[in-house]
């Protein structure tokens, strides 16, 4: 049985380099799902992973770390595909500018939900704030299903990291 991994942001840098590493060590055993915004960088990305490693499986699913209907519906369709998820990945995003407008965040997040990006100083902080533990929350039953090998694992570029958590 194929170990089924979903990783997220995964048609480029360290996400797409993740795939290519995890398909070197194990093409024929896992079921790999790329979890990407854009679908035409994502089938692009696909077609180089199946160029390099023809035995693979690889699917294809949307998502935008930074819409909270995106990933709720993204959630559902890996529900519908996999009865399990042996390893999440949770890639797409980099991590928040100082300058987040919490107060701006917080009221917008009591008057409505949906898009997050309003609340926040550049578009790509959201994703890296809510998006990566809200992907978590709605597929732990399928981590759950495989909990003595299920993982999940956050990842983010160390040059982001330097910004905000320097020693």
């Amino acid at each position: 049985m194929r170990k089924v991994v979903l990783v997220t942001g995964a048609n480029s840098g360290i996400g797409l380099a993740l795939c290519e590493r995890l398909l070197s060590h194990d093409t024929e055993g896992l079921h790999l799902c790329l979890a990407c915004r854009n679908m035409q960088r994502a089938q692009a990305a696909r077609s180089d992973l199946l160029a390099s490693y023809p035995a693979a499986q690889v699917d294809l699913l949307q998502m935008d770390t930074s819409s909270v209907s995106s990933v709720l519906s993204a959630a559902q369709e890996v529900k519908v595909r996999y009865d399990r998820l042996d390893y999440l990945y949770l890639n797409a995003g980099i991590m928040p500018n100082p300058e987040f407008d919490v107060k701006a965040f917080f009221k917008g997040l009591f008057s409505r939900l949906g898009n997050w990006s309003r609340f926040c100083a550049t578009k790509a902080e959201p994703r890296s704030w809510f998006g990566p533990p809200l992907v978590m929350l709605t597929v732990l039953p399928l981590i759950l299903k495989t909990y003595s090998t299920g993982q999940a694992l956050n990842l983010t570029a160390p040059q982001n990291m330097q910004q905000t958590c320097s020693a």
